[in-house]
């Protein structure tokens, strides 16, 4: 019964969102939108586009993850939630400061926004944002549960493209080629680092450095470099570099918005660890694809290599597949250290591949994860750090890791809100402080 009140207070306010948001485009037509989907990559793509833009036009693209039929009318009149559906006092005052914004310009030329999607049908919900470009990362095995198969969570990725005036498609997604071969080329346009019209041509890559490069923006071609941590982040700055050039931008706009992309918080963003070990915080959420690239992140790291590794939450029936998967990649670890209980499922098969039970431990909190680990590390350490959100939360496992406490302050759900939900969800479990 509460669900069912719970669903149906969350489709009014998002009604009322949503027409709030429609008054507010209609009267600011000369924004573009630049929609960002996909299983992976969505922030991370999305504030490395609004980076390079910012090098010609006034960009709102919000630091989080509002990207639900809430969310995204919130990002765009800049405001924030007001929590639970059922908090109507707050939700009216927003609905106030929305009719007041309504009076006012949209004061940028560009708002680059992100879409989720957790079932069918959500992406095309967004259909009367009118995207002048619709950027679309990657088709991945995440939120399985709520799509039922792969190919489901392809067609509906794929839609932003399909809804948007302009599409840009990652060419290295190999599960949008059937897709590419029969959608309109004259709105079609592809990226990626070795295949696609727009790529990012990498020279040379260090976990320590990051990347060295050619952008190929069509006929024209300028040297850039990229300090992201990962590999697979390259695909994010060739989608910036190719949002640029459709938008008209020079290449050399587009080099000096590239090279002034930043690491995401909770996105492989690199921190300075206790006794100078080096973390590479990866909490913000989690996907086998994903752990799978992190995990490949870490492996090239110098010195011992520890991972501290949350659940995969919302693979279905799938998850078992997916579980034996990462753990049997994780032999290569001197440590595997595991938060709460889904995550205890990467450590058989970790066992069979190799790994000795001297380095596996397992936690019930990220907070005793966290502490064990700090009291461990040494220099020339690297700790990956990654798990979904939902009850796991690892970036409070690398609040005990960082040298300086003030690096708080760059891990990702640090809000009011999102602490009392932490409180509450390990209430019932001894936590040390």
């Amino acid at each position: 019964m509460i669900r069912v009140v719970w669903g149906w207070a969350s489709r009014i306010v998002g009604w009322v969102l949503k027409v709030q948001l429609t008054r507010y485009l209609k009267k600011n037509p000369q924004v573009m939108i630049v929609g960002v989907t996909g299983s992976v990559g969505k922030t991370t793509t999305k504030l490395a586009i609004a980076k390079v833009l910012e090098q010609r036009f006034k960009v709102l693209a919000h630091p989080g993850n509002y990207n639900s039929e809430t969310g995204v009318p919130l990002a765009i009149f800049e405001l924030e939630s007001p929590g639970s559906v059922f908090n109507v006092r707050g939700w009216m005052a927003v609905v106030r400061e929305m009719n007041r914004r309504l009076k006012r310009p949209l004061p940028y030329e560009v708002i680059v926004q992100e879409l989720g999607a957790g079932r069918r049908g959500d992406i095309r919900y967004f259909s009367f944002l009118k995207p002048r470009i619709g950027v679309v990362t990657a088709a991945k095995p995440a939120h399985l549960k709520g799509f039922g198969s792969i190919e489901a969570i392809v067609d509906e990725k794929f839609s932003l493209a399909e809804i948007s005036q302009l599409a840009l498609v990652n060419a290295e997604e190999e599960r949008f080629a059937p897709k590419l071969a029969t959608m309109d080329a004259s709105k079609l346009h592809t990226y990626g680092t070795s295949k696609g019209e727009y790529r990012y041509s990498i020279r040379s890559y260090s976990a320590a450095d990051g990347f060295e490069g050619t952008l190929v923006l069509g006929a024209e071609r300028v040297d850039a470099s990229a300090r992201m941590v990962g590999r697979h982040m390259a695909e994010a700055v060739a989608a910036a570099a190719a949002v640029g050039a459709l938008l008209g931008m020079t290449p050399d706009e587009i080099k000096a918005g590239v090279e002034r992309i930043q690491p995401v918080a909770g996105r492989m963003s690199p921190l300075e660890g206790l006794n100078g070990s080096l973390i590479l915080d990866d909490s913000y959420n989690a996907s086998p694809e994903a752990m799978m690239a992190s995990l490949d992140t870490l492996y090239e790291r110098p010195g011992r290599k520890i991972a501290i590794l949350g659940g995969m939450n919302e693979l279905g029936s799938d998850g078992e597949k997916y579980y034996r998967q990462i753990g049997g990649h994780c032999a290569r670890l001197d440590l595997l250290v595991t938060v709460a209980k889904l995550a205890t499922q990467y450590v058989e098969p970790a066992r069979a591949a190799g790994l000795g039970d001297d380095k596996v431990r397992c936690f019930d909190t990220p907070y005793e994860a966290g502490e064990f680990v700090a009291g461990l590390l040494k220099q020339g350490d690297t700790v990956l750090v990654k798990g979904s959100q939902g009850g796991i939360f690892c970036e409070e496992a690398t609040a005990k890791l960082l040298a300086n406490p003030a690096d708080t302050a760059r891990l990702v759900r640090q809000s009011p809100d999102w602490m009392r939900q932490k409180a509450h969800a390990f209430s019932h479990k001894r936590q040390s402080t």
